[in-house]
């Protein structure tokens, strides 16, 4: 009887844990057609609308996080819903038992876990930014392996069980190269709901450009309640302004333009650095641990980019940053093969050489 390799991948609530969960499933099922992929999540994560959209098998589970939460909060979720979604995945596994777990961050990562050790089912961790969650942090000494996308993770993780993969980028972006354009294009990523800071202060600081006499072109992803806004903003200064509110195709996006200005998670740190793009980014001040700052860092310690923290982010002093990047195409060469010459380019091959010692593979292409 041939036993079907299964592997399950539980985690979400934001976009930082769900695109690395479904980039990982996808370069998985390239390698090894015969796999299976399940995912855990929670109903009230990203996961609960894109997972199913993308066809996925997903179980979402209604659990409430307790980060941030009172007490009361706190002791619902600890005594009563994450035993009870513990059981569900239990139950749901009797069909089918997984192989491995790979825990991706975020609370609905703990219920998977928990369940995977509970039925001696081996773990795997994956932390995609440069400093580990929370969620990975507790759970590190129970797993076999912490796959990491940034190597200064290491530092807060057990060094015997981290292994230095980075994280994949999308092969249809990763073969993007920078190049220069005439006039130059500014790229603005607020990601997929938009950043409303962004919004609010970009156009302004472009406004003082073409003020200037500076000509330039911009792409702004500014998230469905942002376009309008942010498209009269462009409007009233006569710049030429392409704003979006979620775009579907970020290898055309990336190819465009000159330089970026973006938040920093992971993804978007890992992809302008594989396509070459030079970047300022602004770090979301609120995120946990600061951990958007300690991506940026990682590459502007490059050269590749720069950061502007949020409180020092005026809008006289954007646009000087951009000013003075944008306008320089020496400058902006230079940060772009810094960019490359960081970036993991065989995130893939290494994240699935640790996954593939756990399945029952009957052929190991990876």
């Amino acid at each position: 009887m041939t036993i079907r390799p299964t592997l399950s991948i539980a985690g979400g609530g934001t976009g930082g844990h769900v695109m690395p969960a479904l980039a990982l499933a996808d370069a998985a099922r390239q390698a090894w057609p015969e796999l299976k992929v399940q995912f855990i999540g929670v109903e009230r994560g990203l996961e609960a609308t894109l997972l199913p959209e993308q066809g996925e098998d997903v179980l979402l589970l209604p659990m409430h996080s307790i980060q941030g939460a009172g007490l009361s909060q706190k002791l619902r979720v600890l005594l009563w819903e994450l035993p009870r979604a513990v059981w569900q995945v239990r139950s749901h596994w009797k069909s089918e038992t997984p192989h491995l777990v790979v825990g991706v961050g975020g609370y609905a990562s703990i219920t998977g876990v928990l369940a995977a050790l509970v039925s001696r089912i081996p773990v795997v961790l994956y932390e995609q930014n440069a400093v580990p969650g929370m969620v990975n942090r507790k759970l590190a000494r129970f797993c076999r392996k912490i796959m990491l996308g940034f190597a200064e993770a290491a530092r807060l993780l057990p060094d015997e069980k981290s292994v230095m993969t980075g994280n994949v980028v999308r092969e249809n972006i990763a073969a993007i190269k920078w190049q220069p354009h005439l006039p130059p294009r500014l790229l603005i990523l607020g990601g997929s709901q938009g950043a409303a800071f962004l919004n609010s202060n970009l156009p302004a600081a472009c406004r003082l450009l073409k003020a200037k006499g500076l000509e330039f072109e911009v792409t702004h992803i500014a998230g469905k309640e942002g376009i309008e806004t942010v498209s009269t903003a462009y409007r009233e200064a006569s710049i030429n302004a392409d704003v979006l509110g979620f775009c579907n195709e970020m290898p055309e996006f990336y190819a465009s333009g000159d330089m970026l200005v973006a938040r920093s998670g992971a993804m978007t740190v890992g992809e302008a650095a594989i396509c070459g793009m030079p970047a300022i980014f602004i770090p979301l001040p609120h995120a946990a641990d600061n951990h958007q700052y300690y991506n940026a860092r990682a590459m502007s310690e490059h050269d590749a980019a720069i950061i502007v923290e949020q409180k020092h982010a005026s809008i006289a002093v954007l646009a000087g940053e951009i000013e003075k990047m944008l306008f320089d195409s020496h400058r902006l060469s230079a940060m772009s093969r810094a960019g490359r010459a960081w970036a993991t380019t065989d995130a893939m091959v290494r994240q699935l050489k640790v996954i593939s010692s756990y399945l029952p593979l009957s052929e190991v292409s990876a």
